[in-house]
């Protein structure tokens, strides 16, 4: 009798470090803008899925798409909302990934596209000017800001070893630094264009490119599969025109989102590779 009361308690201590990740999950966000804008953006999606789901859901938003991705791949997180690029990478790394949606947004819907842009007066007129240039993109890790103007220089016959790149972080000292002259052309997302305080009179675009699926939200480690399933309807539920949608999606710029299937990024797939990412 003693013995197997000891080995019940055994069980039971082992299992409680599961039991205690059960009553929390970690949703992290990767930091495409501040910490200010993105904590305030999804708040409230964090307090709805706590409310779904019937577990504390803790957003987390770490300081750089760097410290994202080594986290993710670490199994930090239970959820996650990234970008195209870090989504595939993550796959790769953490095979268990599962994607379920993605985001619809108000001015380009379920695809995002990728422009370069050169300031007004410059002699730069098409990709094939940029051969030897200095160019700021946001972030190594960043789709439509870096990614898939990288795979339209590739395509365009332009290696990556052809120009500089240098990283600037957020859209705005992109913008900055073609103005500037720090460099001579720069990347950033086509829908941000309009979106820069510098002023998108300023700038000229010289190519946009095909669209690439929206930012997906995805399960990011294995879990029980009843709690996956939660997660699954709750996302799901949030689709265009609900005003229940737009409450908790409006503060992100999300208006719903969309089924989706891994295979949709296979194009980020590509332009990984065409940077040697892959």
């Amino acid at each position: 009798m003693i013995k197997r009361v000891l080995i019940s308690l055994l069980a039971l201590l082992f299992l409680l470090p599961f039991v205690a990740l059960a009553k929390e999950l970690k949703f992290g966000v990767l930091p495409r803008l501040t910490e200010k804008e993105m904590r305030e953006g999804f708040t409230p999606l964090a307090e709805y899925l706590s409310k779904e789901l019937g577990v504390k859901v803790t957003l987390v938003i770490p300081k750089d798409f760097d410290t994202w991705r080594k986290e993710a791949e670490a199994r930090q997180y239970d959820i996650v909302y990234t970008n195209p690029f870090l989504y595939v990478l993550l796959k790769k790394a953490v095979p268990e990934t599962e994607v379920i949606a993605i985001a619809s947004e108000p001015e380009i819907g379920s695809t995002i596209r990728g422009a370069i842009i050169v300031k007004r007066d410059s002699p730069i007129k098409s990709i094939a000017d940029l051969k030897g240039k200095t160019i700021a993109a946001t972030d190594p890790g960043s789709a439509g800001a870096y990614l898939v103007q990288m795979l339209m220089l590739n395509k365009a016959g332009i290696k990556k070893d052809d120009v500089k790149i240098i990283f600037e972080k957020k859209r705005d000292p992109v913008a900055e630094a073609v103005l500037t002259g720090k460099a001579e052309a720069g990347f950033v997302r086509d829908d941000d264009v309009e979106k820069l305080k510098a002023g998108p009179e300023k700038f000229r675009k010289i190519a946009v490119s095909d669209p690439i699926p929206n930012w997906p939200i995805a399960i990011a480690k294995k879990m029980d599969p009843a709690m996956a399933k939660k997660i699954r309807e709750a996302i799901l539920k949030l689709k265009k025109g609900d005003l229940k949608t737009v409450s908790i999606l409006g503060p992100a710029r999300i208006e719903g989102f969309v089924p989706v299937t891994d295979k949709e990024y296979d194009i980020m797939r590509e332009a990984a590779k065409a940077v040697g990412a892959w």
